[in-house]
């Protein structure tokens, strides 16, 4: 079987094939916990200092240059306390993600790009919120645009085991026509809520979303990614152009302060996470 027609066919996702990947219960449980807007500092620095590696991520990202005032964190209840629990969030699931999602093994180089891409549009989709409840669940949403293009990775990994690896404008081909629906897809078997998997499916296809507010903010942080080049070539198109960015408000000064601002974030972030 060609791997268009193993693509086509379904029979990857079949439960018995054990091809999809899956989150670790550890990482659900995190990331329904980085999105409850009740959680308190002292219940995120208990989560979070269960886990050692993120532990040490949250304590990086307190001591990061720019957010010291001069002594040095070593406990995540300080941490949690200097960054916020928005920022605790953050942190939290893209290091979970990141950590499930990079592997060069089955993602290859490619994959770290794709994970970088969807860190810069997170941290550009929680900037773009218009409440401060809504921008956790909007930086997951920005996380998880991407999903089904690693996804496709993870099934050539997969198909590579037991046929020829398909080449690289196969993959490719398969990541352009599918990636969007197959991400969606994915983050209903993570039972992932429709609010998170309807902004991406339809990422590239804003007027099939149920929830049109938040697939707008994605599509702009997802196009606002590449015009900084985030884990992508940089684009250099008129983005005030897009009758979409007018829609969010978008005009040269507020563009002009996120050009300064989501490339600071982004890599405080990525290198928090250790990217």
């Amino acid at each position: 079987m060609s791997w268009t027609t193993w693509i086509r066919s379904g029979d990857w996702a079949r439960p018995d094939q054990a091809v999809i990947p899956m989150l670790p219960a550890n990482v659900r449980e995190l990331v329904q916990l980085a999105l409850d807007p009740e959680i308190t500092a002292r219940q995120m620095a208990s989560a979070v200092g269960k886990d050692p590696v993120l532990a040490a991520q949250v304590i990086r990202m307190a001591n990061t240059a720019g957010l010291a005032p001069g002594s040095d964190v070593t406990n995540i209840s300080d941490a949690v306390l200097r960054l916020g629990t928005q920022a605790v969030r953050n942190v939290v699931v893209a290091g979970c993600l990141s950590a499930q999602l990079s592997d060069p093994k089955i993602y290859g180089k490619r994959g770290r790009a794709i994970v970088d891409h969807c860190i810069g549009t997170a941290a550009i989709a929680s900037d773009l919120a218009d409440s401060p409840g809504a921008s956790a669940e909007l930086f997951l949403c920005g996380l998880l645009h991407d999903i089904g293009k690693l996804l496709v990775l993870k099934l050539a990994h997969e198909y590579g085991r037991t046929h020829e690896r398909p080449t690289d404008d196969e993959i490719e081909a398969v990541i352009m026509a599918r990636h969007a629906q197959l991400g969606g897809w994915l983050a209903g078997q993570w039972q992932m809520p429709q609010a998170l998997s309807d902004p991406i499916t339809w990422h590239h296809d804003i007027s099939w979303a149920e929830d049109q507010t938040q697939t707008t903010i994605v599509y702009a942080a997802n196009r606002l990614a590449h015009r900084y080049g985030f884990g992508c070539e940089t684009e250099t198109s008129d983005l005030l152009a897009d009758p979409v960015m007018r829609e969010l408000g978008l005009d040269e000064a507020s563009l002009a302060a996120l050009d300064v601002k989501a490339p600071k974030k982004f890599e405080t972030i990525r290198n928090a996470i250790g990217g």
